[in-house]
């Protein structure tokens, strides 16, 4: 499903905010790149004007940082949740589902935004020499519980990661650019983290429309929120 071809009885959307200070987000760099982001406008899963309509955002933020950990350039997108993610929510919900099939990884890719349809599998994430000669996946730190009294339902999830280009250990090659973000599980390994397919399956992918490149010591903070609060939470 894309979320914002509207496709189910109830209306779904996607809300991006822009962000020019850090804040768990997705990437960091040397040289200052243009800011780049996409807003779209919020909708409701339930019909126009009830007033507690609850909402659906999936929300990835990308924060630049040069090797003094001065931040350059913050992006944020929202993301399309695949057939298979689909099915993780309502497996998650109203099934059983193992900790190994839980959304909890992030992965960083070259492949073009334009894979990612709802039948995108983890596959189309591969791993390319010219863009990765460590992991491009990271298990995130995963924050689920209320932290504030506006957030004490508990319908939030922030995934936070960090991604390096450092010599010996790069998760990007200096020079590279992202194009794309995958969540994913580790259905498949726990320890291969060589990219979205080695690890498991897609649950959701970004497509991210920015043209900077990395540079070395350059790090990307990557943060993916899955909310769904409501409008009076």
């Amino acid at each position: 499903m894309r979320c914002e071809k509207n496709d189910y009885k109830g209306r779904y959307s996607w809300l991006g905010m822009n962000r020019k200070t850090s804040g768990m987000a997705l990437t960091g760099f040397a040289a200052v790149f243009a800011l780049l982001a996409l807003t779209p406008a919020s909708a409701s899963l339930l019909p126009t004007g009830s007033a507690d309509s609850p909402v659906l955002y999936g929300m990835a933020e990308l924060t630049y940082k040069n090797g003094d950990g001065d931040i350059v350039a913050a992006h944020t997108v929202h993301n399309d949740l695949v057939n298979y993610g689909e099915g993780v929510l309502i497996q998650g919900v109203f099934g059983t589902l193992e900790a190994n099939k839980r959304p909890h990884v992030i992965c960083i890719s070259d492949a073009a935004d334009t894979v990612i349809e709802e039948d995108t599998v983890a596959l189309a994430f591969a791993r390319q020499s010219s863009f990765s000669s460590g992991a491009t996946c990271i298990v995130a730190d995963i924050e689920t519980n209320a932290t504030t009294a506006a957030d004490d339902t508990g319908s939030r999830a922030i995934m936070n990661a960090t991604f390096s280009s450092d010599d010996g250990d790069d998760n990007i090659i200096a020079g590279q650019t992202i194009n794309t973000l995958a969540i994913c599980d580790s259905s498949t390994s726990a320890t291969a983290l060589n990219d979205c397919g080695s690890t498991g399956a897609l649950f959701s992918a970004v497509g991210v429309d920015f043209t900077g490149t990395v540079s070395a010591a350059d790090t990307v903070d990557v943060t993916y929120t899955f909310d769904l609060r409501s409008p009076d939470n």
